[in-house]
């Protein structure tokens, strides 16, 4: 019985470890997006660069050659309509880092 008993503490104990590092990398995951999200400077969509505009989520190579070609733009209006690609949930992610003067 006092095995048994000793078993199941050790067992409880080596548990409750691996919940704690979860919970505890859960956390540094939820962070570590946060940081990404704040590193994310503005870009004037106008005059940025393929570059500049690849920073922004979502956009790659192609997108960013897209935005270029079809510049200028006078709002997300205009930039949604005249870039195929660009629709209602890209532009959700990327309108905090767009600026359009």
């Amino acid at each position: 019985m006092k095995k048994s008993l000793g078993l199941l503490l050790a067992a409880l104990t080596v548990m409750g470890g691996s919940l704690m590092a979860f919970a505890s990398s859960a956390n540094t995951t939820a962070a570590s997006k946060t940081t990404v999200a704040a590193k994310i400077a503005p870009v004037h969509i106008n005059t940025a660069t393929l570059a500049q505009l690849e920073t922004l989520p979502g956009v790659g190579p192609k997108l960013a050659q897209e935005i270029i070609k079809h510049r200028p733009y006078k709002n997300a209006h205009d930039l949604q309509s005249k870039v195929k690609g660009i629709g209602p949930s890209l532009w959700k992610k990327i309108a905090p880092y767009v600026l359009f003067n």
